[in-house]
């Protein structure tokens, strides 16, 4: 049992796709993304919208177009999100887990309660951050749903990386997410929104599984 955790914004913006469809195909190739007929598609680079897609990894303009995305799904349409890491560690993970749970800030709890459900040999918290470089950010909502994993399975973890992780949520971790290279970097490119949705806890109710080719809405 995996759960893959990309704050800024993969696992966000996967969260908000299953409140308005049961699925959403996952790729780390653009070519591969184009390849999807009659596919809304949604995806960045280093940040940045995918030129010709229809919409960024951001969350709050995947609410800004929900009766869009609804129509298309009502349709048949599919949904198909490419990132430059959130969706490459998905693929990794998925090769040596028997369950990839997307975890997020936004759905700590909820993600927590699923994983105690179905694991049966430990929880793998695997934090994606940004391109082998370290995101304070990723590391936090590990924190977060490994204190509500312990909440709920009434077991204490020994492992150092998680409790250094828990450490990180005692104090102001929003200032510290909101302060990070990656929220300047967001920042940069005009997604200061996405960057206050990201990190409210336990907005969103929703867990998705990765089954290899996409997330779905459990």
């Amino acid at each position: 049992m995996a759960i893959v955790i990309d704050v800024l914004r993969a696992s966000t913006t996967i969260n908000t796709l299953l409140q308005l469809c049961n699925e959403v195909y996952i790729t780390d190739s653009i070519e591969k993304a184009n390849s999807y007929k009659d596919a809304i598609k949604i995806g960045e680079r280093n940040g940045k919208k995918i030129e010709k897609f229809d919409f960024g990894n951001s969350p709050t303009e995947i609410l800004r177009n929900k009766g869009k995305i609804l129509e298309h799904v009502k349709n048949n349409g599919k949904v198909v999100l490419t990132t430059t890491n959130g969706t490459r560690v998905m693929k990794r993970v998925f090769k040596n887990a028997n369950y990839v749970l997307i975890g997020s800030i936004t759905n700590a709890k909820y993600v927590a309660e699923k994983a105690v459900e179905l694991a049966k040999s430990g929880i793998t918290l695997v934090p994606c951050h940004r391109k082998g470089t370290f995101a304070i950010e990723d590391v936090i909502g590990a924190g977060l749903i490994a204190r509500y994993i312990e909440e709920i399975s009434k077991e204490k973890t020994k492992n150092e990386e998680v409790l250094a992780a828990k450490l990180l949520t005692k104090g102001d971790w929003k200032s510290l997410i909101l302060n990070s290279n990656s929220a300047d970097n967001l920042r940069n490119l005009g997604y200061h929104e996405d960057l206050l949705f990201c990190i409210c806890e336990n907005a969103q109710d929703v867990v998705g599984m990765f089954d290899g080719e996409k997330v779905i809405r459990m």
